[in-house]
């Protein structure tokens, strides 16, 4: 998404260094209505854009109205990241104990995919952050508990879980940053590959030559599904080679199928 400046800059910039400001009368404000209003302003004026200041400026309020409710800009963020997970589950619902566990964590691969590419700037703001609310406790235990019922051994549990979330967050944000790009900048780096690297000379550079047209074609979603593909296949082959209390593959049950 191109950045835009915000309407309201040069009011923006005389705060910033001190200048007159208009006084605003001051009315409650409920922490939802902050961070859904900062989610407006970062999609809208890109990461960058999001400030406590230009914030304020969009709820209409002094800035220390914000103050009161979030003690600075990082527990503001983590309030966002917050929402993006909450987002995310109502998207998924409850998950039917019919369901496979691998067709449980596609499920929340797809949802993820779609919110964090949804609000490109939230994502490359937030996607690293941990933010110990209620929301993330709910997305933790799901996915625990997704890989848990593999019949993996908790230390594998834990493995499986921090690579497909740092797989999938880590993806999520790639596809956004890209996204949070001037149109013309995605553009010209969409370009790249049929401009100038299949016009590499065929002697040095042979397979990248090969290449280049169907490396143009490969779609971010598509790499995305692939890597989720492949960590969910190294679980199973875990679950499948897992060395139970016998000291035997599989004596400890076998995973759930």
């Amino acid at each position: 998404m191109a950045k835009r400046t915000a309407t309201g800059d040069s009011r923006s910039a005389g705060e910033e260094t001190g200048g007159p400001r208009r006084r605003r009368a001051r009315r409650s404000l409920r922490p939802e209505e902050a961070v859904e209003a900062a989610f407006r302003v970062a999609e809208r004026d890109g990461p960058t854009g999001l400030t406590m200041r230009r914030l304020a400026q969009e709820l209409d309020v002094d800035v220390t109205a914000l103050y009161r409710l979030f003690r600075d800009k990082d527990e503001l963020l983590i309030a966002l990241c917050e929402r993006t997970i909450e987002l995310a589950l109502d998207e998924i619902g409850e998950v039917p104990g019919t369901e496979s566990w691998q067709d449980a964590l596609r499920r929340v691969a797809e949802v993820t995919w779609r919110v964090q590419t949804r609000y490109p700037a939230i994502t490359t703001l937030t996607f690293a952050r941990t933010t110990g609310g209620p929301a993330e406790h709910r997305m933790v235990e799901l996915l625990l508990s997704g890989f848990a019922r593999s019949g993996l051994a908790p230390d594998r549990v834990a493995l499986f879980y921090r690579t497909f979330v740092e797989t999938v967050l880590g993806l999520c944000a790639g596809s956004a940053a890209l996204l949070t790009l001037p149109p013309e900048d995605r553009a010209k780096d969409a370009a790249t590959w049929t401009r100038f690297y299949t016009r590499l000379p065929a002697a040095d550079c042979p397979a990248t030559r090969a290449h280049a047209e169907a490396l143009a074609l490969v779609d971010e979603k598509a790499v995305y599904d692939t890597a989720v593909e492949a960590v969910l296949t190294a679980a199973e082959q875990a679950a499948r080679h897992r060395v139970g209390p016998g000291g035997h593959p599989g004596s400890s049950g076998g995973p759930e199928a």
